[in-house]
């Protein structure tokens, strides 16, 4: 069965990229299949898995199997592939459903959400939900609040599983600290990652 985990961030420069292709590598490393859902054309993500941005594919919204998804894999050099995903404009939704990827024989499914594209794949069970933070804004619990109720009224488990403080203020130890123990706070420290200044 395949496992899907998102990797959110609710602020650019985040380490949403970064997280996402260093778990999928891990992954791979471990001997798992990883296919990587981009849900918005990413160049950066692309350049990490040296992946022109000239090769691109369209999802149509006629994926009715599994052979028809396969004629859209982008393969890396780094072994991870890419699937890229087009939400349809007028149902807000992807036309990817998860029993199309179980007839495959990949490990892990991990979805890269530019912005708000997460909200639109709302056919698919996550199993965890990782969101890269940045503890330099002030309003950051707000947000992630915010966050975790629409992906609780999306039926996305618990909302966040992990939070991941990647982006600091280093001149401003004692806000990131105050910033840290709050989110600590509020969805518990067992959520919390070690910072990881970015």
């Amino acid at each position: 069965m395949v496992k899907v985990v998102a990797v959110i961030a609710k602020h650019p420069g985040s380490g949403q990229t970064t997280v996402l292709v260093n778990l999928a590598s891990g992954l791979i490393r471990q001997g798992y299949r990883v296919l990587i859902g981009e849900l918005g054309k990413s160049e950066k993500l692309r350049n990490w898995l040296g992946i022109g941005s000239e090769i691109d594919t369209i999802v149509d919204g006629d994926i009715t199997n599994y052979s028809r998804i396969k004629t859209r894999i982008l393969s890396s050099q780094l072994g991870i592939d890419l699937l890229p995903l087009v939400v349809e404009p007028d149902t807000h939704k992807t036309p990817l459903s998860l029993t199309h990827l179980e007839e495959s024989d990949y490990d892990f499914f991990l979805l890269h959400p530019a912005g708000s594209e997460y909200f639109k794949f709302t056919d698919t069970s996550v199993v965890s939900v990782i969101v890269c933070t940045d503890l330099s804004h002030d309003n950051e619990l707000g947000e992630l609040q915010a966050l975790e109720e629409c992906l609780q009224n999306l039926g996305k488990g618990n909302g966040i599983n992990l939070i991941l403080p990647n982006k600091i203020n280093t001149k401003e130890w004692e806000q990131n600290t105050q910033q840290l123990f709050i989110l600590a706070d509020h969805f518990g420290y067992e959520k919390i990652a070690d910072p990881i200044p970015y």
